[in-house]
């Protein structure tokens, strides 16, 4: 009897042993598993689409800087336009697909230039009513650009509103009137400076500038000044005049074929 009883209790022992080593083996296998899951699905839906993102910014950061070239003095704007961009984006609460359509916007809100005139882009004086008009058409032929390239017709209505006035459309997306608002900040700083930029946009808040997005600039700005801002957009412009300073002959003949 007793006997029976101690081969039971190794049949038990034995059999719970066995047990325990498939539970582990079992426990290791699918910890394996769910790790392996877990890596491909933060490779296949974090990962790639923000090094895709990434790879695209790059590319059309290329098309941006082309286009600047165009107009004499504004080389490195839209680099320091998408930093302010994102910077005061995040305490206006635009996160996410909108923050990276604002980006992207950044990028191509100007890609309308391509039609404008070389001489009406460079002149010297102040533009007639009919040239402001012709100018004012960037807006809506670079929406049309936009949305023939796959995966951004979303940008589209951005880069159309990217000079829109709060007082005639205050319900357009606040990622436009960010827009709208960084890039007359911009133009004006290029001919008045930086302190009179500032004072038009608040000047403008609840007319032709949300009243919010002024809040967040001005805000933005007191942490980090736009002069802190300025040497990026110096520094390379003096990296591309020493890139075609050697290359002149061609450069003029460059800027000559972009005229038509």
């Amino acid at each position: 009897m007793v006997g029976e009883q101690r081969v039971d209790s190794i049949h038990y022992s034995l059999l719970t042993i066995r047990l325990k080593w498939i539970m582990d083996t079992f426990g290791i296998g699918l910890s394996i598993v769910l790790v392996s899951v877990g890596a491909l699905g933060y490779y296949a839906f974090v990962f790639l689409p923000a090094q895709f993102h990434r790879w695209r910014c790059q590319s059309l950061r290329a098309f941006a800087k082309a286009i600047e070239l165009r107009t004499q003095g504004r080389y490195g704007d839209t680099d320091l336009l998408v930093r302010l961009a994102l910077t005061v984006s995040a305490r206006l609460g635009i996160e996410g697909e909108e923050r990276k359509r604002l980006e992207l916007a950044a990028y191509l809100r100007d890609i309308g230039m391509v039609a404008i005139p070389y001489a009406l882009l460079n002149k010297p004086t102040p533009l007639s009513p009919m040239e402001q008009l012709t100018l004012a058409r960037h807006v809506e032929i670079g929406a049309a650009i936009v949305e023939q390239i796959p995966g951004l017709s979303a940008v589209a209505p951005l880069v159309r509103l990217h000079h829109v006035e709060y007082a005639v459309q205050p319900d357009a997306p606040l990622s436009a009137h960010l827009l709208a608002a960084l890039s007359d900040l911009m133009e004006i700083a290029h001919h008045a400076g930086y302190g009179a930029a500032l004072s038009a946009l608040q000047t403008g808040a609840g007319t032709r500038y949300h009243p919010q997005v002024v809040q967040a600039i001005e805000a933005a700005l007191q942490a980090h000044p736009l002069e802190n801002w300025a040497p990026l957009r110096r520094s390379a412009a003096l990296w591309v005049g020493l890139v075609l300073y050697p290359l002149k002959d061609l450069t003029r003949l460059l800027v000559e074929l972009t005229r038509y």
